[in-house]
């Protein structure tokens, strides 16, 4: 690598670092803040979720139009252009005040969240191929900084601020950070690059039935750790609140709890992943990050009527359990489409994500339909077993068998 070629990739490291990073702040505010917006609607947690679940049409649309959209106009451009369109998304819940407002704004930032993924795991995977290092986790790191910044925030400002304020003020710091960050992105030209260093599969030809079938399998146990890591945006402050009675503000905890050892997982694991196999430590992550989850959660719920601190404690600890299990699952997903031989990065990328998403809709979907059935925190020791599942799958892919 020449030294403007080590220049440019060191400052799109750095540059996509910080676009995660904002791209974690957009989503935690809200996330925090689900109970009062789920309040404002005065939708049940069963119809609430339903409704929520429009965002994974809205993420499946954005994954099937990422791939076209990026070998068209560049990662870079329609990471810009994704971003700002969330941010809008991500205001518009802070002014919700019916349930049937709530699946228009999902589905709005489903699809947009969904783009500017694909935009940026693609760029992650150019930039760490680049570098010739394990770069994903900590990319994904950064994304896991920004939601707990933000998730800090979010416990002060439920206090002082209306949820639709605090939202607004917390996307637009969001996509101005990012605005700065774009301009440092890998340009077009790289893109280009990468489409004519898998020269066997163009845009519009179909995909080997070999590659179609690994991907699948690589999107199935990313749908699993999908539902696992998405159940603490969308459960976590709602059955702290609502079935632990915790009141509001201390209901952020576990969410915080969540991201900080997440954050501290994936600056670190990928030193592990450099040392072993990227599928060995997924499979032994998941599995603790599993396991612990859900002996924590049935612990918490036998106890929380009797001492409801005490099972904030025990969730807290179960949530931090939870995001060192998940802390190498998406970047580490992400780096194995990318790794996949004889077809360009942000095709790759694109179709695990949209086949996940597709997946990750019922998933999730039928969390909300065992609430009715079996109440909040007994449905959600599904995510917990979805997680050890995600990692005996990863244990399985090796991307560099396609090439033999």
């Amino acid at each position: 690598m020449t030294d403007s070629s080590a220049r440019i990739t060191l400052q799109a490291k750095w540059a996509l670092r910080l676009t995660f990073y904002f791209m974690g702040v957009a989503v935690a505010a809200s996330s925090a803040r689900l109970a009062e917006i789920k309040q404002n609607t005065g939708g049940s947690q069963s119809a609430f979720g339903a409704a929520l679940m429009l965002g994974n049409i809205g993420g499946m649309f954005g994954n099937y139009i990422g791939g076209r959209l990026t070998h068209k106009f560049g990662t870079r451009r329609v990471l810009r252009i994704a971003i700002g369109l969330f941010v809008i998304a991500q205001i518009s819940y802070g002014f919700v005040n019916q349930l049937w407002q709530v699946p228009l704004c999902a589905f709005a930032g489903g699809s947009t969240y969904a783009l500017a993924n694909v935009g940026a795991n693609s760029q992650g995977s150019m930039i760490q191929q680049r570098a010739g290092k394990s770069l994903m986790p900590s990319f994904h790191g950064s994304w896991s900084i920004g939601a707990l910044t933000a998730s800090f925030v979010a416990g002060f400002a439920a206090k002082h601020l209306s949820t639709g304020t605090h939202i607004l003020i917390n996307s637009l710091i969001a996509f101005a950070g990012a605005l700065v960050a774009y301009k440092y992105l890998l340009t077009p030209e790289v893109d280009s690059h990468d489409q004519k260093a898998n020269p066997g599969l163009q845009q519009h030809e179909t995909i080997p039935a070999p590659i179609k079938k690994f991907i699948f399998i690589l999107a199935i146990g990313s749908m699993m750790s999908v539902i696992a890591e998405a159940s603490v945006g969308d459960w976590s402050t709602i059955l702290l609140h609502e079935n632990f009675n915790i009141s509001l503000g201390a209901n952020t905890y576990g969410y915080t709890s969540f991201i900080l050892i997440q954050t501290f997982g994936r600056f670190t694991v990928g030193r592990l992943i450099d040392k072993h196999s990227i599928q060995s430590v997924m499979r032994t992550f998941a599995a603790i990050g599993g396991i612990g989850y859900f002996v924590g959660l049935l612990v918490a719920n036998a106890i929380h009527t009797k001492s409801p601190h005490t099972a904030l404690i025990v969730m807290c600890i179960a949530y931090a359990i939870l995001g060192l299990g998940l802390a190498p699952m998406a970047p580490s997903f992400a780096s194995i489409a990318g790794a996949i031989p004889g077809i360009p990065t942000a095709r790759a990328v694109a179709r695990m994500q949209m086949i996940s998403a597709f997946g990750f809709f019922f998933g999730r979907g039928l969390v909300s339909l065992l609430t009715n059935y079996v109440g909040l925190p007994v449905a959600l020791l599904m995510p917990a077993l979805a997680l050890v599942l995600a990692g005996l799958i990863a244990y399985q892919l090796h991307p560099e068998k396609l090439a033999s």
